[in-house]
């Protein structure tokens, strides 16, 4: 489990009974602070991560890492920061900050190839939601790359 300890993140081992959530222990999730950045748009986030906490917000509730690892790419893609970044205008980053931020398919049944690198991942989702030149400009002018 990840949580803070003295505004340190740590991670810990806890007993399953003593986890209560609705998604289930066994499930990957992509974790993220609840106060993350400034509100930029397009802002670089605090370094999220695939495990189990009920300190951070989680993203999805996968049945294997493969998923987990294609939604953590999928957050940390222009695109997706720049959906977000329609909402979110201060540090704080609850849920429905995220509710311009499209939902995807992780499988390997996707539209979206997740196998490639992240910046073929964008190119994917500008195709996929037809985004024309000048939205792609400023997307890529504006928004720095995750690694």
């Amino acid at each position: 489990m990840v949580g803070l300890l003295n505004n340190q993140r740590v991670y810990r081992y806890v007993q399953k009974d003593f986890i209560n959530t609705p998604y289930g222990f066994k499930s990957y999730k992509v974790i993220l602070p609840k106060s993350n950045g400034s509100g930029a748009i397009g802002e670089v986030l605090s370094i999220p991560l695939i495990g189990f906490t009920e300190t951070f917000i989680s993203i999805g509730a996968f049945n294997n890492s493969t998923e987990a690892e294609n939604c953590l790419k999928y957050v940390k893609s222009k695109f997706a920061r720049t959906m977000l970044g329609v909402l979110k205008v201060t540090q704080d980053n609850p849920r429905d900050k995220w509710s311009k931020v499209p939902l995807q398919d992780f499988t390997p049944q996707s539209d979206i190839n997740w196998t490639k690198p992240i910046p073929e991942i964008d190119r994917q989702l500008y195709a996929k939601y037809g985004l024309d030149g000048k939205e792609i400009a400023f997307i890529e002018e504006k928004i720095k790359a995750m690694d």
